[in-house]
């Protein structure tokens, strides 16, 4: 990817998206790696950049140094090494050893071992300055040797046993030296650690104690624990934890407003809804990761996403949303490596093949098989496995059997390395679908029968993980009915305590009660006579509102009235509007027919064939015109035009006009498609020049033959227009681009201002295909030129 970020401040790796396509395949293992060091922000760099100007040759200098090439190195783990990360650090060393700095010599040897952490030399600079610091006693940066050698041994299933060695080291030095916030980033790397050898409940244990010791330090960026852990209980079944956490990482990433790896986030949460088979969950996190890559300019990543997207689709039955989302991602994205374009490819050759589209399938196909034998692609078996799986596919439904038995044995063959058993088990089935259809019954059945064993191993696991899912939430339910049974034991014991004293309390009050009863038997007459004064002085107040309740609902129908008066005129006015635009578009039309006429009547008055051909050519652009106003006051929708119908009319008028319904046959294959007046109109005026080219130069002396206009549609918005003839053809040494006859210019203008895609071809006749989008809005057709 070449794209520089503005919110970055360098160009991003190529192979960055592809890296995030295959922790698709990962994410249920492991979590995206941070760094040691916190990357800064462009203002914190660009201040440390200032005050190294600015500094004397003095141990300040070294530790800005120091400093910026830790910020440097943070960046490799997300962006390209930049050469002035080596050049601070030399400076760095040189300065130390002249002030005989020797925590300035050990901090520049650190830079420089975790630079080149996965080479020798890092690992001796590592080893030189942790020798430093236990000579000095120094445990500070005695535990950020550990940590940085431990960064010096590959991460993989298989991992280093000195690794994790070195690992708790350092967490036992930063314990001694009150570092909460280092011990728990180590601990993180000890839990991946524990992950990666296949000990997620290890890797839990540890990952909880990281989390406990920021969230006691006030350390806001949790998420890449929080993403741990929801990877951690996703390999221990624990689904419901695992989105929690995995949310709980989205949260804390938006919190803290480092959305750097945000994309990866939604994956996990998506990925856990995967679990459950919940696939409008699992599109609507996609959907959000690609989202959010956009917004950082991962513009490989949200094209992986988005074929990744299109397969959850597919598998939803929803093919031309799955096809228009990879055509638009990929117009607004286009493929920059081997990788981004095998993707698309074989997204697009999925959703072709459901919409029944196979020469488009085919076409891709290929271009799949050209990518196959590239450097970067011929290496990568689980991208050959995919790759050739899904040309195997397109073969079979082309009938293209040989062919298709030979890829779908060589996915067959990868999938077996990659172990990707549902992919395997989708080769078995097409397999014997091939020897099915070429007679081969006994292949055929082998084939089928290892597919259902494949196929029911992944759904008895499927089955186990939903089961665990339920247990899971039966476990829960469980402990919150045992939860409220001792809450309403506790306040039934503490009802009885409280009816007691009520008991012994009512005793009490019993003779004050009795007191008080008399007291308030004399005060109630008094009161009642009072009462009977208020009962007066209400109902007339009453009396009065009623009055001026009355008074109010007469003003308000009267306001009603005078609405409804309103509503009716304001329907009679649109009315009348529309007959008025019926209206102006019915003299827009009388007056081209006028126009018609008068080119018409000046045509008898002329000698020149050519002026008299000019003088046609204009009359029936004019023509073309007129038809357009004719629609629009004929329609209902006077803003839309029924496409198929105006083109009708056009070719049909054309045809009549040269005289030529023998001797031309017209097929017409229109879909009904209605468009704006706005796109309709140069459209109208395309198919004038080129079926008036047709009928002019295609057909020299009377010569039969056919002429086929077809419209369709491909996506939503995005249509095809295609005029060919079986005529004589284009004159040797036509280039489009090169051509000043009026009609070509008119056409090429016409297809600029549909912002569209114009080709012309010469093979049996001449062929003009447009392709062109709607949702731009055409500038109007009086500014061309």
């Amino acid at each position: 990817m070449a794209t520089t970020l503005l919110a970055f401040r360098y160009p991003l790796k190529g192979y960055f998206g592809k890296y995030l396509l295959a922790l698709l395949l990962l994410l249920a293992y492991t979590s995206q790696a941070e760094p040691y060091y916190p990357i800064l922000s462009k203002t914190e760099a660009d201040s440390l950049r200032s005050r190294l100007k600015r500094s004397a040759p003095d141990t300040n200098r070294v530790k800005l140094l120091v400093q910026l090439s830790h910020d440097l190195t943070s960046l490799t783990y997300y962006f390209d090494k930049s050469d002035s990360i080596v050049a601070y650090i030399h400076q760095a060393q040189a300065l130390s050893n002249s002030l005989h700095y020797v925590a300035g010599q050990i901090d520049a040897d650190y830079a420089l071992g975790y630079l080149l952490r996965k080479d020798p030399g890092g690992r001796e600079a590592v080893l030189q300055a942790l020798a430093r610091s236990q000579q000095r006693h120094d445990r500070r940066r005695e535990a950020i040797g550990w940590y940085l050698l431990s960064e010096t041994y590959e991460k993989s299933m298989t991992l280093h046993p000195q690794r994790i060695r070195y690992l708790k080291q350092a967490i036992r030095l930063f314990g001694e030296v009150h570092d909460p916030v280092q011990q728990a980033r180590v601990l993180r790397e000890l839990a991946d650690a524990y992950l990666m050898q296949g000990k997620p409940a290890r890797a839990k244990e540890e990952l909880l104690r990281s989390l406990a010791l920021y969230r006691a330090a006030g350390y806001r960026k949790q998420h890449s624990t929080l993403d741990l852990l929801a990877a951690t209980n996703d390999a221990l079944g624990n689904y419901k934890d695992a989105l929690q956490y995995a949310m709980a990482a989205v949260a804390s990433a938006k919190r803290s407003q480092d959305t750097l790896m945000l994309c990866t986030y939604y994956m996990r949460v998506g990925a856990v809804y995967h679990q459950f088979d919940q696939r409008e969950k699992i599109i609507q996190y996609y959907r959000l990761a690609m989202r959010s890559a956009e917004a950082n300019h991962y513009t490989d990543t949200a094209l992986s996403l988005a074929s990744t997207i299109a397969r959850v689709l597919l598998a939803e039955n929803r093919p031309q949303e799955a096809l228009a989302l990879i055509l638009e991602k990929s117009k607004a994205y286009p493929p920059q490596d081997d990788y981004s374009r095998l993707a698309v490819a074989q997204g697009l050759i999925s959703c072709y093949l459901r919409t029944k589209q196979y020469a488009l399938a085919t076409a891709y196909c290929q271009q799949v098989e050209s990518l196959l034998r590239s450097k970067n692609v011929v290496d990568n078996t689980r991208v050959l496995h995919g790759a050739y799986l899904t040309i195997g596919a397109c073969c079979l439904a082309t009938k293209q059997y040989s062919k298709a038995r030979t890829y779908l044995l060589k996915s067959l063959a990868a999938g077996q390395v990659v172990l990707t058993r549902s992919s395997m088990a989708h080769a078995c089935l097409l397999l014997s679908r091939v020897d099915s259809a070429q007679g081969k019954l006994p292949s055929a059945l082998a084939y089928y029968q290892r597919y259902k064993a494949i196929n029911d191993s992944i759904f008895n696991e499927k089955n186990s993980k939903q089961l665990a899912a339920l247990q899971v939430q039966y476990d829960t339910e469980k402990r919150e009915q045992s939860i409220a049974l001792l809450t309403k034991q506790t306040q039934l014991q503490q009802l009885t305590i409280r009816q007691r004293e009520l008991q012994r309390n009512a005793v009490l009050g019993g003779a004050g009660l009795l007191v008080l009863v008399l007291g308030l038997g004399y005060n109630r007459y008094r009161l009642k006579q009072r009462s009977a004064r208020l009962l007066e002085q209400k109902q007339l107040a009453l009396e009065t509102q009623q009055a001026e309740i009355h008074r109010k609902n007469h003003a308000l129908e009267q306001v009603v009235s005078e609405k409804d008066q309103l509503l009716e005129e304001r329907q009679g006015l649109l009315v009348e509007k529309d007959w008025m635009l019926k209206e102006i578009h019915h003299r827009v039309k009388n007056n081209l027919q006028v126009v018609s006429s008068l080119l018409s009547t000046q045509s008898r008055h002329l000698h020149d064939p050519q002026a008299v051909a000019a003088i046609r050519e204009s009359q029936n652009r004019v023509q073309v015109m007129a038809l357009l106003h004719q629609k629009l006051y004929q329609a209902d929708n006077l803003g839309r035009v029924n496409l198929a119908d105006y083109a009708r009319d056009i070719v049909t008028y054309l045809v009549e006009s040269f005289d030529r319904q023998r001797s031309v046959l017209v097929q017409l294959e229109l879909a009904p498609i209605e468009l704006e007046t706005t796109v309709a109109t140069p459209l109208g005026l395309i198919i004038n020049e080129a079926v008036t080219n047709a009928l002019k130069h295609a057909f020299p002396s009377s010569r039969r033959g056919t002429l086929t206009v077809r419209l369709r549609s491909l996506a939503p918005s995005f249509y095809e227009l295609t005029i060919s003839d079986d005529g004589v053809g284009l004159p040797p040494g036509f280039d489009l681009k090169r051509s000043r006859s009026l009609g070509m210019v008119i056409i090429k203008g016409l297809s600029r201002q549909l912002d569209g895609q114009l080709a012309v071809s010469s093979a049996d006749g001449v062929c003009l295909n447009l392709q062109f989008d709607t949702r731009k809005k055409p500038v109007p057709a009086e500014a061309i030129v």
